[in-house]
């Protein structure tokens, strides 16, 4: 199968995903109980006329199919409507969270990627090396600990125990940042920063680890290191050459994961009160704001297929015998 054709494919089913992906977050949300103006009635707050009057206004009154063309023609032009529980544009909350978490996600997972990859082809040279047995140790026990339970016991040491670090936030509540600059390059963002940052990179070392150390134990007797420790090359570059060719898998999962990261940023935004979209979410859907809701489990759901698609298509490019197998 030529490139182009492995391309088309990919690209087609990614597509496919994304409209699934939409139809499900459309109808989930439709066939829960109640609607976001239900508890108003409840509480005597509106009448049912009021309540009508905003159902209405946010064409909740029409049919099920009528909505979701509305929604897909909305999604098409990054159009996400309002929020019903904040009364202003949903990419006006979404956007800025969106950048949060990015903010921390991005850095923690290349921090991981580079530290834990070089730990692991260490490793995996040095098989059977009580290095090696610590460094799996450590890891696997972090990667299978959930990552809300690391959070939590960092706040109880670092901030309630030994009152180290801020406990919740991404800066301090008599701050006023203006610009990228001050938001993110503060003293003040970076004593926030640090424990969050810190679990994430924790919670995904084992991943990099382990995939770096069995590389490296594959391609450690493979015949090109044979010739290259004929020709005299000392065990540090004999290593390098042997991590080089490690790459592949590596870069390809960084993609898959940075799109993956969003499972698990929901939990830790929550745990560290961190103002990104994933808490975003959290509040959004105990207040039934269906807009809000929508946009920021799409762009979820879309990193994902997007990232998937990228990790595809750079093990296709690095690794041109994919393109001849049946893919």
């Amino acid at each position: 199968m030529s490139f182009r054709r492995f391309l088309v494919k990919r690209v087609a089913i990614s597509i496919a995903l994304t409209i699934v992906a939409v139809s499900i977050i459309f109808l989930t949300l439709r066939l829960l109980p109640g609607d976001p103006f239900s508890s108003l009635i409840a509480s005597g707050g509106l009448s049912q006329e009021q309540v009508d009057a905003l159902r209405a206004q946010y064409g909740l009154d029409e049919p099920i199919y009528v909505q979701y063309i509305k929604y897909v023609q909305s999604l098409l032009t990054l159009n996400f409507g309002f929020s019903i529980a904040q009364s202003r544009p949903v990419s006006d909350i979404v956007f800025p969270r969106l950048l949060n978490t990015m903010v921390l996600l991005v850095p923690a997972l290349v921090v991981t990627a580079i530290v834990s990859s070089i730990l692991g082809s260490y490793a995996g040279w040095n098989r059977g090396s009580s290095f090696e047995q610590l460094s799996i140790v450590v890891t696997t026990f972090f990667r299978s600990t959930p990552v809300f339970v690391t959070g939590i016991f960092f706040l109880i040491i670092f901030s309630y125990q030994l009152d180290l670090l801020p406990a919740f936030g991404m800066r301090s509540a008599t701050a006023n940042p203006e610009g990228l600059r001050e938001t993110y390059l503060s003293t003040d963002f970076a004593y926030h920063y640090f424990l969050p940052f810190f679990a994430t990179v924790l919670y995904y070392s084992g991943d990099f680890l382990l995939l770096a150390r069995n590389s490296v134990v594959e391609r450690k007797g493979s015949a090109f290191l044979t010739l290259h420790r004929a020709k005299g090359l000392s065990e540090m570059e004999q290593l390098a050459r042997a991590g080089r060719n490690s790459m592949l898998p590596l870069m390809t999962y960084f993609a898959l994961r940075l799109g993956m990261m969003f499972q698990g940023v929901i939990t830790l935004e929550v745990v560290f009160s961190w103002p990104g979209i994933g808490r975003a979410l959290v509040l959004a859907i105990n207040q039934k704001d269906y807009p809000t809701v929508q946009a920021a489990v799409f762009i979820m759901a879309f990193a994902v297929i997007i990232m998937n698609l990228l990790a595809d298509v750079m093990y296709a490019k690095l690794d041109p015998t994919i393109e001849g197998g049946d893919v």
